[in-house]
């Protein structure tokens, strides 16, 4: 079977206090398939880092209360993240790059920045940190294969139907490979900021779990009062 060429939608957290460059940069970013969330200070970023997993930090350096080298020492001491980090700052010195370069950054870019350079350099360093390239068909985790670019998914070699909410769960539960996704990540990827029911997403978890039963799968296991995660763990 050939499969054409599809972009894994990575996932990317804006730190960028300036609402305007942040939208711009969401907008550059989801028009490549991302999934993107904003945070405009350090502390909500690092709890949005601490709750979610991402494969991209873009962050701006001159943020209110905590600066951005300070977000990024707590990011790689104190959190021990390995999260790819492109700096984003007016600060065009010699002596800020390289601070920023010690305390751990991936890359560097002054403003004003093109914004296809931005994404440019950060498809590479996503695809350097995972080592995959942009034309990786197929996610997996234990007998779940999910096929990216015809939306297909197997499950130990059977075939299952999926809704379109119920694959964009699944997609991130696999991404997550394991670990827990919480409540509001899957409501803000799945609703896109539009207010869902309260068992909106209740609903739609238990005809995926039936769906996953049925093919033989163990399911996905509820995390109370925090999220859910796949069951079952990843083959070495």
């Amino acid at each position: 079977m050939s499969h054409p060429s599809q972009k894994i939608p990575y996932t990317v957290l804006i730190v960028e206090d300036e609402l305007a460059i942040a939208e711009n940069l969401l907008l550059a970013l989801e028009a490549e398939g991302w999934i993107v969330d904003i945070s405009r200070d350090a502390h909500s970023a690092l709890h949005r880092l601490g709750r979610d997993s991402y494969d991209l930090v873009l962050l701006d350096i001159g943020l209110p209360g905590m600066d951005g080298y300070r977000m990024l020492q707590q990011m790689r001491e104190d959190m021990r993240l390995a999260t790819p980090v492109l700096l984003l700052t007016a600060r065009a010195a010699l002596e800020d790059k390289r601070q920023g370069f010690a305390d751990g950054a991936d890359d560097y870019l002054t403003k004003p920045f093109a914004l296809e350079e931005v994404v440019m350099r950060a498809r590479a360093l996503v695809r350097r940190s995972k080592q995959l390239s942009d034309t990786a068909l197929v996610l997996e985790y234990g007998s779940i294969r999910y096929f990216v670019a015809d939306q297909r998914v197997w499950v130990g070699g059977i075939e299952v139907k999926l809704s379109r909410k119920s694959l964009r769960i699944l997609e991130l539960l696999v991404r997550y490979g394991g670990r827990v996704v919480s409540r509001q990540r899957l409501e803000e990827y799945l609703w896109q900021g539009e207010p869902p029911s309260a068992e909106a997403l209740r609903s739609q978890m238990h005809l995926l779990r039936k769906t996953l039963h049925a093919a033989g799968h163990d399911g996905i296991e509820t995390v109370h009062g925090i999220g859910w995660r796949l069951a079952g763990r990843q083959p070495e």
